[in-house]
């Protein structure tokens, strides 16, 4: 009876224990139209274990709340021996306060993707440079100190830290898709995202997206007028700081933010009706890769409403 009573404690105690919650829910996909049947094979467990190892695993220490929404799809392109290339396109959101709504964190295409995996790999974590682990954990710490951007101002450096030293030891290793890779106008590379959310002035930006976050689209459903002046806020002295940091037009970090955020941006143009003309053409400014779509989304705007 003794033994039987703990046995019935220890059941209770595994069963009211709080978990620890893992950070990510993770979807993944895989396009293996480029492979033929046989090469196909080696991935019927694929989207299992990525998922498992993405969901699994605790990376933080203080995480709270619901998992972070994201996805991983794979294309997969050629296959050598069991050496993989091809892209892997990531995107995550988080929902806003009171609201069904939620908005998007990251949407990025990484197009210089190369790993080895087979069939029962066992998929490990470490700082090592490991082709497949390394470029999942990137990524799951990137999207990790999004979200934690968004709810403390600076809160997700610790986790940039974390991609950074990922990133130092596989460009160490010559790993590819891991170059110091400089660009005119900001297109995506892993080095050059990084660097940039590290870099002193971008930290200033990282403050702005703060607010453009937590003191506006939070704040959306039940104090407009303060979430209204908290977003013309940060995009004005995004503004600002982009005629400042001469660097701002050439920043992965930053054209990174635009390109998950600008189907949001013009559509919070509704916030601003006396000056809808003037919200696009900032919008322009800091994004030119999407300036034609703001523009037509204006002409849209104004010719819904008789001009404006």
């Amino acid at each position: 009876m003794k033994r039987l009573f703990f046995l019935l404690v220890s059941i209770l105690f595994l069963a009211y224990r709080p978990a620890l919650a893992q950070e990510l829910d993770a979807q993944v996909q895989v396009n293996l139209s480029a492979l033929n049947d046989v090469d196909r094979q080696a991935f019927v467990q694929f989207k299992h274990d990525i998922e498992q190892y993405l969901d699994d695993f605790n990376w933080t220490t203080d995480f709270t709340g619901d998992r972070i929404r994201c996805s991983f799809q794979f294309n997969i392109v050629t296959n050598n021996g069991g050496d993989y290339t091809g892209q892997l396109f990531i995107n995550s959101t988080r929902p806003l306060y009171k609201s069904d709504q939620r908005t998007t964190m990251i949407n990025v295409l990484d197009a210089n993707v190369e790993f080895t995996y087979y069939r029962g790999q066992e998929l490990q974590h470490g700082n090592n440079y490991r082709p497949l682990e390394s470029l999942l954990d990137f990524y799951a710490y990137i999207i990790i100190a999004l979200d934690y951007d968004s709810y403390k101002d600076q809160a997700g450096t610790i986790y940039f830290q974390q991609a950074q030293t990922l990133a130092v030891v596989a460009n160490s290793a010559q790993g590819t898709g891991w170059q110091e890779d400089v660009t005119s106008i900001g297109t995506f590379t892993r080095m050059g995202f990084i660097n940039d959310a590290m870099d002193a002035n971008v930290r200033a930006f990282r403050d702005l997206i703060f607010m453009y976050h937590y003191d506006g689209l939070d704040l959306l459903s039940t104090k407009p007028d303060d979430a209204r002046e908290a977003i013309g806020t940060a995009i004005d002295s995004l503004v600002t700081l982009k005629h400042e940091f001469s660097a701002a037009g050439r920043s992965v970090f930053l054209r990174a933010f635009f390109e998950a955020k600008y189907p949001e941006l013009t559509d919070l143009a509704r916030l601003f009706p006396d000056n809808v003309a003037i919200y696009f053409q900032k919008l322009g400014f800091l994004d030119a890769v999407h300036q034609q779509y703001y523009q037509e989304a204006l002409t849209k705007v104004q010719q819904g409403t008789g001009g404006g």
